[in-house]
């Protein structure tokens, strides 16, 4: 398995027991209680994150579109890489100390004018619709951990390597999602926290080498 692979899975399964619960959680529980009265709720929740995968990878063609046209020669897409790791770096770091920076980078002005009406009108729709609406909606929440993964779609040299990224990120939350009430209920906030480090720190290294990785190729 290569780096960047390896990297992908670590962080988005590690921090899918920790930073997916804060950002994420609460749009699960909204869901659930919509549809608390469904027979078929297990399904429909699995529909829901099966469309927050999807909005993911609508996102990674969107953002690998995106980086093919930057990295129209070698120098450019050495000098993007160079750029994605130093703000894989800023990224990591704003995670690990929160504050200013992450609030900057996490900032709620897509989200209010977009996603946030999206979420009120699905609020008034139950079963598949609602699993079908929230749960692509929820693939649009700013959230730090989804840019680390942009970032990463972005560096592929082709589209397709960008959605395997992004599908890759989606399917590695979801054992955690999925269940999110009853794995929740094992992990107290120390683990939460240790997740979360660790998954930070990946994202940390990982920039550092692709920094290093287009500073190499840009000499």
């Amino acid at each position: 398995m290569s780096v960047d692979f390896l990297a992908i899975i670590s962080v988005a399964f590690l921090s899918s027991f920790g930073h997916c619960y804060s950002m994420c959680g609460g749009f699960t529980l909204i869901f659930m209680n919509l549809n608390s009265k469904s027979k078929n709720l297990f399904l429909l929740t699995f529909i829901y994150h099966l469309f927050r995968i999807f909005a993911y990878i609508v996102l990674g063609i969107i953002f690998g579109v995106f980086g093919n046209i930057l990295a129209i020669n070698a120098k450019s897409q050495s000098l993007s890489f160079f750029i994605l790791g130093i703000f894989m770096m800023v990224l990591g770091f704003a995670l690990i100390f929160r504050g200013n920076m992450l609030s900057f980078i996490e900032s709620n002005v897509f989200f209010n004018h977009f996603a946030k009406k999206i979420i009120k009108k699905a609020t008034n729709f139950k079963g598949l619709k609602s699993a079908i609406f929230l749960g692509f909606s929820n693939g649009f929440v700013p959230c730090g951990l989804v840019y680390f993964f942009i970032a990463s779609a972005m560096s592929k040299q082709n589209v397709f390597e960008s959605i395997i990224i992004m599908m890759v990120f989606g399917v590695s939350t979801l054992p955690a999602m999925l269940f999110f009430l009853k794995i929740s209920q094992f992990f107290n906030n120390f683990l939460k926290n240790f997740f979360n480090y660790a998954s930070y720190s990946i994202i940390i290294c990982y920039g550092i080498y692709l920094a290093y990785m287009g500073f190499k190729a840009f000499k």
